[in-house]
């Protein structure tokens, strides 16, 4: 018999622990809407190449967070919702980052047409 009870509150114990354990960490909405946002601000700047790619990655992530958390695994949740809104805001950046090369590339061809023109007044 007392090795019965023993069972029973090992048990209980153990699925208290448990519980406590799931409960620990509470829904990450707060991530999940960051990570959203970051998303939709990385495609509004319309990233190509690797900005493009790190998009994906972001929207892949952000689901499976969604996922997780509709399943009540909410470590997962955040933490893969953490891992979106890296990829999306580097995904901006890079898009960003791209976007002021294209700049400085034009601007520097404008300012070589500029100097061959003064060149060939100066003549």
């Amino acid at each position: 018999m007392k090795s019965q009870t023993c069972s029973g509150l090992c048990a209980g114990l153990l699925a208290s622990a448990l519980l406590a354990g799931c409960a620990s960490v509470p829904p990450p909405t707060a991530q999940l809407d960051a990570a959203d946002r970051s998303v939709r601000s990385a495609d509004a700047l319309t990233p190509r190449g690797p900005a493009q790619q790190a998009l994906s990655e972001a929207r892949t992530r952000l689901n499976a967070a969604r996922d997780a958390a509709n399943r009540g695994r909410n470590e997962e949740a955040l933490s893969l919702a953490q891992q979106a809104d890296a990829a999306a805001q580097y995904a901006a950046a890079e898009a960003r980052r791209a976007m002021l090369e294209a700049e400085v590339d034009s601007k520097g061809a404008r300012n070589a047409e500029l100097r061959r023109r003064v060149l060939i007044q100066g003549d």
